[in-house]
């Protein structure tokens, strides 16, 4: 809840303030090959970015999804109720968050930051995170010689959910997590596979 409180806010704080690349109620599209040196943000439409593209803010969208074609580079992607498609090679200056969505990351991905979902899955096919991979309530998938330099956290629900659910880590195919396994949940059961 708090992550979605400051997201709206500083999408609200962009908005009104600055007045870059925004929309309510339509779609942002980045065609192939385009440089972009600003934000990107919208309520209610997707945010496409199309191959070989350079974005230097971040994407971020409430209601809608994050979609970045391969060989492109971009700053932080956030979304409130969406997912998160990032295609092959590319690179993830920040942090890659969803709220109500899935993350999933292509081959040759590079990300900065962490990657991180509260209800949504994260599946991750030869990708490398710098940081964390975070979740509260979704499976997380690492495939195909993933790394995450960070740890991978289940984070605590604090009794927001009365379900007993149980989440599951795969990693598979070489994959390597170099810091820990970290469940911070004691309620939540969670296999590791």
């Amino acid at each position: 809840m708090r992550l979605f409180k400051l997201l709206l806010s500083v999408i609200l704080f962009v908005f009104f303030l600055f007045g870059c690349d925004s929309s309510i109620n339509r779609s942002i599209h980045v065609r192939d090959g385009k440089t972009v040196r600003h934000s990107l943000n919208s309520v209610n439409g997707n945010v496409i970015i199309g191959a070989d593209c350079a974005v230097k803010g971040t994407c971020r969208t409430i209601n809608g999804r994050i979609e970045v074609d391969s060989d492109s580079k971009v700053g932080e992607l956030q979304t409130v109720n969406g997912r998160i498609r990032v295609g092959r090679n590319v690179s993830v200056e920040g942090d890659i968050e969803s709220i109500n969505g899935s993350v999933s990351c292509d081959q040759g991905v590079k990300v900065r930051g962490k990657v991180a979902s509260i209800n949504g899955s994260i599946d991750l096919e030869n990708t490398i995170v710098k940081r964390d991979v975070v979740t509260y309530n979704g499976n997380i998938s690492l495939a195909n010689e993933t790394v995450v330099q960070g740890d991978i956290i289940i984070k605590d629900t604090k009794g927001r959910s009365n379900l007993l659910r149980s989440l599951k880590i795969k990693i598979s195919d070489s994959s390597v997590v170099e810091g820990n396994i970290i469940v911070r949940d004691e309620d939540k059961k969670v296999r590791v596979y």
